[in-house]
């Protein structure tokens, strides 16, 4: 449970709030990731704001919070130093650091020059590359680095970890930004995260996304989802995850746009089809009254579908509050403040229940000391060399073996001409740079050639003159459908490869469901991730200096050569 207190900080706590106008309350509740009213675009509002831009949205509305949407620099930490200096009440800091997910910090940093000490968090492996490696100690180490290391920037808090179940292979965000499917294997991980970050104040945790995400296959950025599980299942699964991150004293949680209609039918005249952050039922019956949580409930993004589809954009934070909500995550500023003032000078919010939320938000800060210095000691350098240790044993833990084939492909002497066939979908998460790989080989005297989305006739001409070939996935499914790659990829590959060519590996790099495109194909490993780390981990694999050992956290789709045929 959240830790009591001490009586210096009850008392800052209590003077803070004895002091604030209910303006300033309301203010607290607010968390944008950009100053302006209307930006042009989502990742312009990201890139483009200025300092400047920041201080006069302060000076109107002294914001509880910000959300940091970029890697950490020194540019950074000035910014947010006059930020602090700014305000009256210490702004709390957030940044969705989920360790190796598809996060726009996480992308703009994913390919940099590998550091010497400034920012080796950023190769952290992804959510399910941790369970794959299925070592707790080594999850708490690197996220006791990577929340010493950001508080240091200016950072207090981070939207991790998820704490969903995959339990349906097709969920678009869930994936490798997940534990797994198994509950056990993820109420572990997962508080091993909380005590990472939490341990000693350094940062904030917040668990998501209640009631629990990985059941259906939609996308809250597109429409409200539901969590399908009867309530037995639930408890018996989602149910004892949440009681152990809060037992574990996680600060915060995040509600997300997903319906929970198995709760919600057994309370008379509810709307069981609500998203948790619009039902009174899920935030105030079920997580706090119900499992005990006492600490702050975030809001997932405000701009998603999955909320926006069901109110009006007027009354959009006004209901996210009225259900529980102590903090809206990417409001828009200006007129979500504006709102918000009007339902409660009109008596529609009572001044009780934002002076609740913002005891609340005022407490996480004193827990992480904000009141008494927002930065911390950049860790010493031996902190970094212990970062670089764990995450490469993480990574090098993870890396699992799906399929073995017959004849097993032969390890790299090193003198080898090698192709890269490498094959990723296009968009704003996808990654299809695997240099670090590439260099890897090199540097033991490899040739290495690349083809990129090849078609048939390019790799029908190519495959013949390599000694190797190795068909790399480059796959995330993030905001959309989960065949994101073509539906002819692994027809194609198939074909063409095993045709033409005796000895070829592949490797997903991303997502362990890649089964379901490839049920026939040999010699199959699994990154869970294109972190730089996991790419090298990989290549020791290739020349026989390492042997996959990561247990796979998910289950295999049920498609396999083998049903197939049987289907015929």
């Amino acid at each position: 449970m959240i830790a009591e207190l001490n009586p210096e900080d009850r008392k800052w706590v209590d003077s803070t709030l004895g002091s604030m106008t209910i303006e300033e309350c309301i203010a607290q509740m607010l968390v944008p990731h950009h100053p302006f009213e209307n930006p042009q675009t989502h990742f312009e509002s990201v890139t483009n704001a200025t300092t400047d831009d920041w201080l006069r949205l302060l000076e109107e509305i002294p914001l509880g919070g910000i959300c940091i949407r970029k890697p950490p620099s020194e540019e950074l930490k000035l910014a947010l130093e006059k930020i602090q200096d700014h305000s009256q009440i210490p702004v709390i800091v957030g940044s969705n650091i989920e360790l190796g997910s598809s996060s726009p910090a996480r992308i703009m940093n994913e390919n940099a020059p590998r550091p010497d000490v400034l920012d080796y968090a950023s190769y952290s492996p992804s959510m399910m590359a941790f369970a794959a490696a299925n070592d707790p100690d080594l999850t708490y180490e690197t996220c006791r680095f990577i929340a010493e290391q950001r508080r240091s920037y200016g950072y207090h808090w981070t939207f991790n970890p998820v704490a969903d179940l995959n339990l349906n292979f097709r969920n678009p965000i869930t994936n490798i930004r997940s534990l797994g499917d198994d509950t056990e294997t993820v109420l572990t991980h997962a508080a091993a995260f909380i005590r990472g970050f939490q341990d000693g104040g350094v940062m904030a945790a917040t668990a998501k996304h209640f009631p629990g995400d990985g059941t259906d296959e939609r996308d809250q950025h597109l429409l409200t989802t539901s969590n399908h599980l009867n309530l037995n299942d639930w408890y018996k699964t989602y149910g004892l995850v949440w009681k152990t991150v809060i037992d574990s004293g996680v600060s915060a949680i995040m509600c997300g746009h997903i319906a929970f209609p198995a709760y919600e039918q057994r309370i008379p005249d509810s709307n069981h089809t609500l998203p948790a952050t619009l039902s009174k039922n899920l935030q105030v019956k079920l997580l706090r009254e119900e499992l005990g949580f006492q600490g702050v409930v975030i809001s997932d993004a405000s701009p998603m579908t999955g909320l926006t589809s069901r109110v009006k954009v007027s009354d959009r934070a006004i209901e996210n509050i009225l259900a529980g909500t102590d903090m809206c995550l990417l409001p828009e500023t200006i007129k979500d403040y504006g709102f918000i003032k009007n339902a409660v000078h009109k008596g529609r919010i009572s001044e009780e229940t934002i002076r609740d939320a913002t005891k609340r938000i005022l407490e996480l800060k004193a827990r992480l000391g904000l009141h008494k210095d927002p930065f911390s000691a950049s860790p010493a350098k031996s902190s970094h060399g212990n970062a670089k240790r764990t995450i490469n044993a993480v990574s090098e833990k993870s890396i699992t073996l799906l399929r073995k084939g017959n004849p097993e492909p032969r390890k790299l002497k090193g003198d080898e001409n090698v192709l890269f066939v490498n094959v990723f979908s296009k968009g704003p998460f996808s990654n299809s740079n695997l240099e670090p790989l590439a260099n890897s080989l090199k540097n033991e005297g490899c040739t290495v050639e690349l083809l990129e989305n090849p078609t048939d006739m390019e790799l029908r001409e190519n495959l013949p003159d390599f000694h190797s070939v190795f068909v790399n996935v480059c796959h995330v499914p993030m905001s959309g459908s989960f065949d994101q790659i073509g539906a002819g990829f692994g027809q194609t590959l198939w074909r063409i490869a095993h045709m033409f060519h005796d000895n070829v590996t592949y490797t997903c790099f991303g997502t362990p469901y890649v089964l379901t495109e490839l049920p026939h194909a040999p010699n199959m490993l699994l990154s869970y991730g294109a972190s730089v780390p996991a790419q090298e981990a990989v290549a020791k694999i290739y020349l026989g200096k390492l042997e996959p050992k990561g247990m796979l956290p998910v289950k295999e789709p049920d498609i396999s050569w083998q049903n197939i045929l049987s289907e015929i």
